[in-house]
């Protein structure tokens, strides 16, 4: 293998392991939390200082700065990110496998076919109803 070819391979093989730890373990959940909580404090500073700057008059020279659009442009943010949270799709309850079961008669049995040969008497032997309880994950989103 080339040396691009094995980068390209290892840039795969850790995007994925990467993902998965991103998206499916506790660390990874840990991980989005204190993002989320970094993302927060980031906010919080940069609403201070331009509440501050709001507050404090320019000096007489310095031209004033124009903070207020910043101000609309976040209550614009918040606003459509309120609105596409409320018209996400919402998920629909899983229903149960309804089906109607074959016919099965007690007692047959296994038919035994040896070689490449055409069947023409098709029975089934058993039956059982599947995807009737739901599937809980116990870490992660899913």
């Amino acid at each position: 293998m080339g040396l691009i070819t094995r980068a390209r391979r290892l840039h795969y093989v850790w995007s994925w392991r990467l993902r998965y730890w991103w998206l499916d373990t506790p660390a990874g959940a840990q991980a989005q939390m204190g993002v989320l909580a970094f993302a927060a404090l980031v906010v919080i500073i940069q609403l201070i200082r331009m509440a501050m700057v709001a507050l404090v008059p320019p000096s007489p020279g310095e031209p004033a700065k124009a903070i207020y659009w910043w101000v609309v442009q976040l209550i614009i943010a918040i606003v459509s990110a309120i609105i596409s949270y409320a018209m996400r799709p919402k998920v629909e309850e899983q229903k149960p496998q309804a089906g109607k079961a074959p016919s099965t008669q007690d007692g047959q049995a296994v038919k035994d076919h040896f070689g490449t040969v055409w069947v023409e008497d098709e029975f089934i032997l058993a039956w059982k109803m599947m995807g009737t309880d739901r599937i809980r994950s116990k870490g992660g989103k899913k």
